[in-house]
């Protein structure tokens, strides 16, 4: 039997309920802090101006359920199982939230989502919980990026070559119902996948590195 204190940090187990405490803990973070830069803005809100593919998208509570789907990405956090892996995707997450919130307080920026909506349903609900405000970056596709690239990170064979094809894809749909429901413009899109991007690849930098080493290390035995 190995000792797990024996082991390097980026080889030693995490048990399921760190995992879990932690993903918690994030989440609670990323909503409370949402929720009290979009209640309290320090400055008026601007808007910005509408793009041809803006006015091209129509308003569609329709894609409301893709638009909130981004939360089933959530879950990328459990599938790191050793310490070194939940606490580069807890400093991943972090650096891109304290970003994207602190854009929200020195540009606070009103969305184009239609004064007159409905009230019922998930849109119902959305509207009621989400002021129009937080728009850029969009915190939606920063999570829905950082969390798609984290699972490939984590993913290896033919679950890794799935997940190249299917997570892109649910990203990009994400991001479509983000303009169809009207809570974004599309200057936001990007700047919340390159948020998301960076934040992942600066946290996982030193560990595709060592990855690296590791392979070639193995090919020339």
């Amino acid at each position: 039997m190995h000792d797990s204190h024996a082991l390097p940090l980026r080889a030693q187990p995490c048990s399921w309920p760190i995992r879990i405490a932690v993903a918690c803990a994030l989440a609670l973070f990323y909503c409370t802090g949402y929720l009290l830069v979009e209640r309290h803005p320090p400055r008026p809100p601007i808007e910005f101006a509408l793009t041809p593919i803006d006015r091209w998208i129509r308003f569609s509570p329709r894609w409301v359920g893709a638009y909130q789907s981004v939360y089933f990405l959530l879950p990328a956090a459990l599938l790191a199982t050793t310490r070194d892996q939940v606490r580069r995707f807890a400093i991943g997450f972090t650096a891109f939230t304290l970003v994207g919130f602190s854009c929200f307080i020195l540009w606070p920026v009103r969305g184009p989502r239609p004064a007159i909506t409905p009230s019922s349903g998930m849109f119902g609900l959305l509207t009621r919980v989400d002021l129009p405000l937080n728009t850029f970056p969009s915190m939606h596709m920063a999570v829905a990026t950082y969390c798609a690239c984290v699972a490939i990170q984590l993913s290896r064979g033919r679950c890794r070559r799935i997940l190249l094809v299917a997570l892109p894809i649910w990203v990009l749909l994400i991001g479509y119902a983000a303009l169809a429901t009207k809570q974004h413009y599309l200057v936001d899109l990007p700047a919340g996948i390159l948020l998301g991007w960076v934040a992942q690849f600066l946290a996982w930098r030193t560990a595709r590195r060592d990855q690296d080493c590791r392979q070639r290390s193995i090919r020339g035995m």
